[in-house]
């Protein structure tokens, strides 16, 4: 074994330390996991869950779907609703 030294976010740690403990682990040993996990699968998905395989909340896609099926599409319209949005990288 190794020792590594990170910086992370007070709030984090707490949050991290009070997880491990409540699972039964050490805070080192849940790193490990995470990093054995992460190395297992080749990376971290580390996109929302919670979004639809459009990179949507599905509430924004249900509204996207029901303006063209009611014909309100206008690409205009569509683009306004992208400006200043932050890109996903997937």
């Amino acid at each position: 074994m190794t020792s590594t030294t990170i910086r992370i976010e007070s709030s984090i740690k707490e949050s991290a330390h009070k997880l491990a403990k409540g699972i039964g682990f050490s805070f080192s040993d849940l790193v490990n996991v995470l990093l054995k996990k992460a190395i297992r699968e080749g990376g971290i998905d580390l996109r929302h869950p919670t979004l639809t395989e459009n990179g949507f909340t599905p509430e924004f896609e249900e509204n996207i779907l029901k303006t063209e099926k009611e014909g309100k599409y206008e690409e205009k319209s569509v683009n306004k609703l992208f400006k200043g949005k932050k890109k996903y990288i997937a």
